[in-house]
């Protein structure tokens, strides 16, 4: 009776090894699969994360073109209303109070104003 029981413990112990082996197996199987997906993910995930990089590297240069170009526009705006600003002096600067070559005068003074504001603009 004690070896009917030995074999029965025996055919036990075998059929939980079976047993375990199988779902070591079953799970390592399940793993592998899962590790096969999260390194898929992964890899896009790279491809995005590098994408990323290059947009926001390429959107700094842009801003630092954009900011130089805001300052140079700002000067040119300055010194184009300096140069009107001085026109401006110069056309209230002109003597009307002598009438010998007022008409010529005037003429003469007028078109240095025009070139000088078309000079000014043309940049």
């Amino acid at each position: 009776m004690l070896s009917q029981f030995n074999l029965y413990i025996i055919m036990g112990l075998i059929l939980a090894l079976i047993a375990t082996s199988g779902g070591f197996l079953l799970y390592r199987r399940i793993t592998l699969a899962e590790i096969s997906v999260l390194e898929q993910r992964n890899a896009t995930l790279t491809l995005v994360v590098d994408q990323q990089t290059k947009t926001i590297e390429q959107m700094v240069k842009d801003a630092e073109r954009l900011a130089a170009a805001n300052e140079f526009l700002s000067e040119r705006f300055a010194a184009t209303e300096t140069e009107f600003v001085l026109e401006a002096y110069r056309i209230d600067g002109l003597g009307f109070g002598e009438i010998d070559g007022l008409l010529q005068g005037i003429n003469d003074e007028f078109q240095r104003s025009i070139d000088g504001l078309r000079k000014a603009t043309a940049r």
